[in-house]
């Protein structure tokens, strides 16, 4: 044979193959909520309505906010089973400020806001020293503090709620508008933007993907995986304390019961937009999509009446599936 120099194929890089298939889930996810609005369109013909799309946007906002957080988790190869009830616990601490005029009757919102805040990251600082430092696993450990922090809503408050009718800026965060607009959505809308930027526009971003991908490599780069671990679950802890206080300010108080199975609604829209659960691979917008996509679901399956426990087990077979293609994909 003669010496004809034969063309090689280009070998796509692994990162750039990620990203690759990262913009086709969103871009699938795109293609779902389309048909999703012309499936709500044909059904009722208020679906399409100013006032049904910020139902929607409202309803899915809480979710979204836990869920940005929870795509930092899962980015690293970790997960925060604890979320829901974090929220419950931060409701009920900064609930139990305004009950007992801490800050005066004019400072009850200031003391909710700082008490909700701060009661999140001590309890997200516990999720973080256990699996940083006490080398637990991120599933068993935020499934302890999954217990724990709703056995505290509930001594906390003796299983009672507590009216938060003196916390007017709290109320108005959780059920008021901004030019026409929840300031809840605008808040979640806000979220959404910082995750994104931190996620693709920062170092540290770069350091919680590359620590999810592999630790060992990223060890040798010269990253503090641990610090970056230990950093993810404190991202965790406040965005389920900023849940906690527009949740709260939502329902114009601060029950012990809230945010129950809140946790798994952010993982299954985290995991639906293509985040992997095997870490190493995260896409913000993606959790945005999967967030809106779910509350378009639910938002159709009320309009044809489906009972309450048909639309849980719609929401398992939505979240198996997409597990499951994510591993075949993978």
């Amino acid at each position: 044979m003669s010496g004809t120099p034969v063309a090689e194929k280009p070998v796509e890089r692994p990162e750039a193959a990620s990203q690759r298939a990262l913009r086709l889930q969103e871009y699938a996810l795109v293609f779902v909520i389309a048909l999703l609005l012309v499936v709500g369109t044909v059904i009722s013909d208020r679906f399409l309505s100013y006032d049904n799309m910020l139902v929607i946007l409202t309803n899915a906002s809480v979710v979204g906010i836990v869920a940005v957080g929870m795509t930092f988790a899962v980015a690293t190869g970790g997960i925060d089973l604890s979320v829901g009830s974090v929220v419950a616990a931060a409701s009920i601490a900064g609930g139990l400020i305004v009950r007992n005029d801490v800050f005066g009757p004019t400072g009850g919102s200031i003391g909710f806001i700082l008490a909700a805040l701060g009661f999140a990251l001590l309890l997200g600082l516990v999720n973080a020293l256990a699996i940083t430092w006490g080398r637990v696993v991120p599933f068993i450990a935020t499934l302890a503090m999954f217990t724990m922090a709703r056995g505290l809503a509930l001594r906390m408050s003796n299983q009672q709620p507590i009216s938060l009718i003196t916390a007017d800026t709290v109320r108005y965060l959780g059920s008021g508008r901004l030019l026409g607009v929840p300031v809840l959505v605008v808040v979640f809308l806000a979220i959404v933007g910082l995750g994104w930027f931190v996620l693709n526009r920062t170092p540290f971003g770069r350091y919680v993907v590359a620590t999810g991908g592999n630790a060992e490599a990223a060890r040798i780069a010269g990253i503090r995986v641990e610090r970056i671990r230990f950093s993810v679950y404190l991202i965790t802890a406040v965005c389920a304390g900023l849940a906690a206080i527009l949740l709260s300010g939502r329902l114009g108080s601060a029950s012990p019961v809230v945010g129950n199975l809140l946790e798994l609604d952010a993982i299954a829209a985290v995991v639906i937009g293509g985040t992997s659960l095997s870490g190493g691979k995260a896409t913000v917008v993606g959790t945005f999509l999967g967030v809106v996509t779910f509350a378009l679901i639910f938002n159709v399956l009320n309009l044809l009446g489906l009972p309450a426990e048909l639309q849980q087990i719609v929401r398992g077979v939505i979240i198996l599936l997409a597990v499951i293609a994510q591993r075949r994909r993978n």
